[in-house]
This record gives structure tokens, sequence and C-alpha cells, in this order.
């Protein structure tokens, strides 16, 4: 009867330190797991977030581009093109500032690191060269690389005022990369110049 006793008061003293164990490890999981900062009434989640800071540098890179472009261009297609994209994005700029105190989102104010080597590279060009570069890359590839950004938080992004941000971009985004890849003749996946040694070369 004795060892009987023992058995039962060994099973529930096991009992107690797994229901503590449990317990303490729940609350550590939970006090780890990654939280999105949102003011009360606002829905984001981690693609908003992602959204909200990519689009914002994207944003300082491509305007600091297009000044850059209204600088050294004497070209009127490239100028105009540079001034519509200095617009869209201080456009889009003005309502992620607008949005992103309400979501507990900072937004960067600073380009990415690849617009300060591309604003680098770029600025040792001139003329044809310099004007079919910056196409090439505040057009076509600025304009891919925030389409799929944008195309993206329309899928899955939850705070709607971001995703109607997405939405009412778009038009222009494909309006102006159909426009430099008009202008430069860009076909998909395939490099036809490159300026890294100071020449412009067509690819083979």
């Amino acid at each position: 009867m004795m060892k009987k006793y023992f058995v039962l008061s060994l099973c529930a003293i096991v009992g107690i330190c797994f229901a503590i164990g449990t317990s303490l490890f729940g609350s550590q999981a939970v006090a780890q797991a990654p939280r999105v900062p949102a003011t009360p009434g606002q829905q984001v989640n981690l693609i908003d977030v992602s959204f909200a800071n990519e689009a914002a540098q994207a944003g300082v890179g491509n305007i600091m581009l297009g000044q850059l472009a209204l600088r050294r261009s004497n070209n009127q297609t490239v100028r105009n093109f540079a001034q519509a994209e200095i617009q869209e994005q201080q456009g889009i700029s003005a309502d992620l500032n607008r949005i992103a105190p309400r979501i507990g989102v900072t937004l960067p104010t600073t380009p990415a690191a690849r617009f300060q080597a591309i604003m680098s590279r770029l600025s040792q060009l001139s003329g044809t060269q310099f004007d079919t570069a910056y196409l090439d890359e505040g057009g076509v590839n600025a304009h891919l690389e925030v389409a799929a950004l944008f195309q993206r938080e329309t899928a899955f992004g939850r705070n709607p005022e971001l995703v109607s941000v997405a939405n009412r971009s778009l038009p222009t985004i494909n309006q102006h990369f159909t426009i430099a890849s008009q202008a430069t003749n860009y076909r998909f996946a395939q490099v036809p110049r490159r300026y890294n040694d100071g020449q412009s070369t067509s690819s083979q």
C-alpha cells in the first residue's frame, strides 16, 4: 500500500513540474514571437511593413537618380522621363509618410546601398551613354523592381491604405516602364549593354 501511495505521489509531482515547465516555455515563446507595430484600429502585417520600408527606400533612390539626370542630360526625352519619375516618387512618398505613423513604422530617409553605387557609376558617364544608362537603370530596372514590390502588396498586404497606394501606383509604374523599355529597346532577361569598363558594348 505504501508503495502504491509513493508511486501516485511521484506521478503527481512529475505532472506538476511538467505543467509549470510548459507554462514557462509557452510564455517565453509568446515573448519571443515577432510583433508588428500598429496603432489601435490599424490592420498591418509583415508584408505591409516590408512594403512601406522598401517603397520608401526605392522612392528616395529613384528621386536621387532623376535629379542627377536633370543635371547631366541634355536629351529632352530623358529629362521629361526624369521629371515624371520624380513626381511619381514624390507622390508615393507623401502617401507613405501620411500612413506610416498610423501603423507604427518609421520610414527610412536614405536610399539602399545599390543606389549609391549606381549614382557613382552614372556620375562617370556623359552624353548618350549617360542617357542610355539612366533609362536602363532608372527606367527599366527600377520599374521592374518596384512593380514586383507593389504587386506583392496588392496581393498579400493587409493594410487597406497601403494596398490602395500600391493599386493606384501600378498603372503609372507600368507606363514609365513601357516608355523606358521602348526608348532602350529593352528585351526581358537580356543585358545588351555594359557600363563597368567605360565603354557601352552590345552583348552577343
